[in-house]
């Protein structure tokens, strides 16, 4: 649907507790979600109100770049250089005199299939190490750990499996953040909500987690720039 200038996808969702809007971190795309069908002619009313919030997240929304030799990605707080390797090999770390940098071989969406399977290799070593130290402080142990791609959210926790999925992505946020969601997804395995003695349980593991949990809210977005054919 369309008001005004801004495209909206309405979403019927019978889990939501009320009407909300929200920009998808990966697509740029807004979505409205409302309760029930009821609701539709008071939810269309709310968007309106807040158009011009969408039109602007909309114009900070990234252009995707497919990793690619000579670029520059976020890595872990940092800054990391992509190189080729000039052939076919698989995407390896590379200690030089300007740093590390991250080479691959192969061309266009192979070479960025490469760089993509390494980082979400990365930050698969990183979210086990955290997710096991934060469980077994919350008496957890044997949680099943997984990397996805999701569209509009860094983690989620099934506590009757014991399982928790994270965004590869995180690998190129800073380590503190990616350790927040950490413990975020961990104390859901205790606390499967978001009301006040989660967030407690979060400090309680992590420490003070208001930066981390901003950056995310700021900077997020960012992480979506870069893409893996």
């Amino acid at each position: 649907m369309t008001l005004e200038d801004v495209s909206l996808r309405l979403k019927v969702n019978g889990r939501a507790r009320r009407i909300s809007l929200r920009i998808d971190n990966k697509t740029g795309e807004a979505i409205l979600s409302v309760p029930h069908v009821r609701e539709i002619t008071q939810a269309i009313d709310f968007a309106r109100t807040r158009l011009d919030w969408v039109r602007t997240f909309s114009a900070k929304k990234p252009k995707v770049a497919m990793f690619a030799p000579e670029m520059d990605i976020p890595y872990r707080g940092g800054t990391l250089a992509l190189k080729s390797s000039g052939n076919m090999a698989a995407a390896r770390f590379l200690k030089t005199d300007e740093g590390l940098i991250l080479t691959a071989g192969g061309q266009d969406d192979a070479y960025a299939r490469r760089i993509g399977r390494y980082l979400s290799k990365q930050a698969l070593e990183f979210a086990q190490t955290y997710t096991e130290d934060y469980a077994q402080g919350l008496g957890y142990s044997g949680v099943k750990v997984a990397i996805f791609d999701p569209k509009g959210r860094w983690g989620s926790c099934t506590p009757s499996r014991q399982a928790i999925r994270y965004s590869w992505r995180l690998i190129m946020a800073p380590e503190s953040v990616f350790a927040y969601v950490c413990a975020h997804e961990v104390a859901h395995l205790k606390h499967p909500h978001h009301q006040p003695p989660f967030w407690a349980e979060v400090e309680r593991i992590f420490g003070d987690y208001k930066a981390a949990r901003q950056w995310l809210k700021t900077h997020g977005h960012s992480l979506f720039a870069y893409g893996v054919g």
